[in-house]
């Protein structure tokens, strides 16, 4: 699906002042969905403009490289043509990981600038994760460039789960650039202009023995052993919910498509009885803006209200009533004992 540049105009739930993004995204939908991230209210005033085109230096920069400049090429594309000049085209599994997160690149990128771009949008644990599965790539030779769909995805998140709280080691992932995880060392054959990522790091050497203990000789996953502690990754289609806007507005509609790298944002009216069961098991960021409840929403998508989970009212509601029952049952039951009372005390007399 191709990329649209759209203008969004909505009111920021802080300042009640109208707002304008330039959003980036495949569709209106996405567009709006990213201006809720972005703290704006609907509805939505969205207006689709054109890309930036090249500006003159950028168009006889292109002449004299000898480079075809493609109709209504914009500035992106022929930037991206300029790069590529000596560069590969991207694999495409590559491409289809970095679409799957919705990165936005122009069609025409390079390989160097999408691994680039690609690393330096990943949120830290998905860049751990990014980082190990290129190390298992380069020392197994594995062709493969999708993470998302590779075979192996869950072991490598298991040591991005490992490193959550390692400083040290996110420091070090976080010093390489995306096209040195294209190879490491001292590697031959690389592409004009790239720079091997080294192999001396923290990163590098932990990712290493990483994938040592939990890969064989043939880089098959090793069988775990007993009593050894595995560590729970987060999954990959898990993390997409990282990415989409789900919004709780009091009203039925389906979710929208899956999206990426923005994180969610749960927005509740004042009125909302149930909140998402996502919200809690993620711990989502959950905001509470009473001014929804007199918004125009309906052309806006919003969380399904299938799978729900009740707020703490509701049960302290069922036990109020629930003593109040048993209070009314035992006022008739102390009449009945004294009403009995009474009669046998009639009858002896």
């Amino acid at each position: 699906m191709a990329w649209h540049r759209f203008k969004v105009k909505g009111k920021h739930y802080m300042t009640k002042r109208m707002r304008t993004l330039d959003v980036i995204a495949r569709s209106d939908v996405t567009a709006k969905q990213k201006a809720i991230t972005k703290k704006l209210l609907p509805p939505f005033i969205c207006e689709e403009i054109a890309f930036d085109p090249p500006t003159n230096k950028l168009l006889e920069q292109a002449k004299s490289a000898g480079i075809i400049i493609p109709k209504n090429a914009s500035y992106d594309d022929l930037l991206s043509l300029i790069n590529r000049k000596n560069d590969i085209a991207p694999p495409a599994g590559i491409i289809a990981f970095a679409e799957r997160w919705d990165i936005y690149f122009s069609q025409y990128i390079g390989n160097k600038d999408l691994y680039n771009l690609i690393f330096k949008s990943l949120s830290l644990q998905n860049k751990a994760a990014f980082f190990i599965f290129s190390v298992y790539k380069f020392l197994s030779n594995d062709k493969k460039s999708n993470l998302d769909t590779h075979p192996y995805k869950d072991i490598f998140y298991k040591f991005a789960a490992a490193t959550t709280n390692d400083k040290r080691l996110l420091r070090s992932i976080s010093h390489y650039k995306g096209e040195q995880l294209c190879a490491f060392g001292t590697a031959k054959n690389l592409p004009d202009n790239y720079k091997a990522g080294g192999i001396k790091t923290i990163a590098y050497k932990a990712a290493a023995a990483f994938i040592e203990e939990y890969f064989d000789d043939n880089f098959l996953p090793r069988p775990l052993k007993e009593g050894k502690k595995d560590y729970i990754a987060t999954p990959m289609q898990n993390a997409t919910i990282e990415k989409k806007t789900l919004v709780n507005l009091s009203i039925s509609d389906s979710s929208a498509t899956k999206g990426k790298n923005s994180p969610s944002v749960f927005i509740l009216s004042k009125n909302d009885h149930y909140i998402p069961s996502r919200a809690i098991e993620l711990k989502t960021k959950i905001i509470k803006i009473p001014e929804l409840d007199n918004k125009a929403t309906a052309d806006l998508p919003v969380y399904a209200h299938e799978n729900i989970t009740a707020l703490s009212t509701m049960p302290y509601t069922a036990k109020k009533h629930s003593n109040t029952q048993s209070r009314k049952l035992g006022c008739l039951t102390l009449i009945i004992v004294l009403v009995l009372f009474i009669l046998i005390i009639l009858f002896l007399l």
